[in-house]
């Protein structure tokens, strides 16, 4: 039988569109495979204070359809905390419990299976998906597996238990006591890790932290009223009608809206600074490394060294015995998709996407491979977050469906602009990603 849609993936990205499915009961036969038996999400960054950056409202459902069962509020209300979280007063909602959130839609719907790997997509007049159990046909596929971590090319050839990205940091548990760590990377991902380092018990915390950036300070989230118009929807539709060179700049210079740090991190990790340096000297010393980057690495014994370079200029070393990268993510091209990769057409390392999320190809058109969270140079800043993900998933529901958009549309944005190379004002250097 051939399904109307397989997704691949069943995190967020896939998960809110298969909630949206069940919600509407709209006689799709779907389905959504995922390798994963309970929905883990960065459980290896997923520090016991780690926040999200965006409101608990921007959740798998709720901006296109808050009756649904699929809710935060619902989950809350489901497990008999909604009185206590509105008490706890929390910033923003804590990730473990967003994670446990996922877990229990993962798990609530039927359309999701776990503990299935895709392995190949074929297209044979129908998409072919091969698991390790099966052979499934589809009209459409939508894929939606998120990033790769990012190795810098310096590190490549390094990677191993004592130099490793972040992603991977609470999964290898490297034995840091009395031992120099060097963090490189100056966004949320390397404020939590510092914190997560300081935050040891004392018996087990390191000798030595150097945090290296790539900033010249360690600078907030833009999070204000005004900035938070670039992740709504009417703004990523604009951004894609942009020239690529428009869009480009609008990237940079607006880096900070989504891959600042957040000010309760700073404010955390400040005070740690404040500890370590006045209440508790001699525990672990911290040095700050801002406006540097990491030029080259070589092995060094048990460690690694590491060139530090501000401008053109080399100006240190560091030796370290373990190097953590706190260096953000970067699309690239699932091995299941590489049977049909040269039909597929790329923009900068992105593929090519049409306004519903289907990737350009020189197949059938009324056949389609739709991708998500792979699209920032495209559709802006909003791709990685969790800010537009309802949104994204309606919009592609659509389009399966062949009806045009249906999700109730929002005001206009306050903010008008016309010509984005005009726009004045400071490039913002590039760095992590909001969650």
């Amino acid at each position: 039988m051939e399904l109307s849609c397989i997704g691949v993936g069943a995190g967020p990205l896939n998960l809110s569109l298969a909630c949206q499915i069940h919600d509407e009961q709209t006689g799709l036969e779907a389905l959504f495979l995922d390798r994963q038996v309970d929905l883990r999400w960065h459980p290896a960054i997923t520090f016991e204070s780690s926040q999200l950056q965006v409101s608990h409202f921007e959740d798998l459902v709720t901006l296109v359809n808050p009756r649904s069962a699929y809710t935060f509020v619902n989950y809350l209300h489901e497990h008999g905390r909604l009185y206590h979280f509105l008490n706890a007063q929390f910033e923003a909602v804590l990730r473990s419990e967003f994670e446990q959130y996922l877990n229990w839609a993962f798990h609530r719907n039927p359309l999701v299976h776990g503990g299935e790997t895709a392995r190949e997509i074929c297209f044979e007049g129908e998409f072919r998906v091969r698991t390790d159990n099966a052979v499934l046909g589809a009209r459409d596929v939508v894929v939606g597996i998120g990033k790769q971590a990012q190795i810098p090319p310096q590190f490549q050839g390094w990677t191993g238990r004592n130099l490793f990205h972040s992603s991977a940091l609470l999964d290898i548990h490297p034995e840091v006591r009395k031992k120099h760590v060097c963090v490189v990377g100056g966004g949320q991902s390397g404020a939590e890790v510092l914190l997560h380092l300081v935050g040891l018990p004392k018996e087990r915390r390191p000798r030595l932290i150097t945090w290296v950036s790539q900033c010249q300070i360690y600078v907030p989230l833009d999070n204000s009223p005004f900035t938070n118009e670039l992740f709504m929807p009417c703004f990523s539709d604009r951004l894609a009608g942009m020239s690529e060179s428009q869009r480009k700049l609008f990237l940079r210079r607006f880096v900070l809206a989504s891959d600042g740090i957040s000010e309760s991190t700073l404010r955390a990790t400040y005070q740690a600074l404040y500890r370590h340096t006045f209440l508790e000297p001699n525990e672990c010393d911290i040095t700050l490394q801002p406006g540097c980057k990491v030029s080259r690495c070589i092995n060094a014994g048990a460690g690694h060294r590491l060139t530090l370079q501000r401008g053109m200029e080399d100006v240190g070393e560091v030796t370290a015995d373990i190097v953590i990268l706190a260096t953000g993510y970067q699309n690239a091209l699932p091995d299941f998709l590489e049977p049909i990769a040269d039909r597929l057409e790329q923009i900068d390392n992105e593929l090519a996407i049409c306004e519903d999320f289907s990737v350009r190809w020189d197949g059938p058109r009324d056949r389609r491979i739709f991708v998500q969270n792979a699209s920032l140079g495209q559709r802006g800043l909003a791709d990685p977050s969790l800010s537009l993900l309802a949104w994204r998933a309606r919009r592609i529901l659509d389009s399966l469906l062949g009806r045009a958009p249906c999700a109730k549309p929002e005001p206009p944005d306050f903010i008008s602009c016309t010509s984005i190379e005009r726009w004045p004002g400071p490039l913002a250097p590039e760095r992590g990603q909001k969650i």
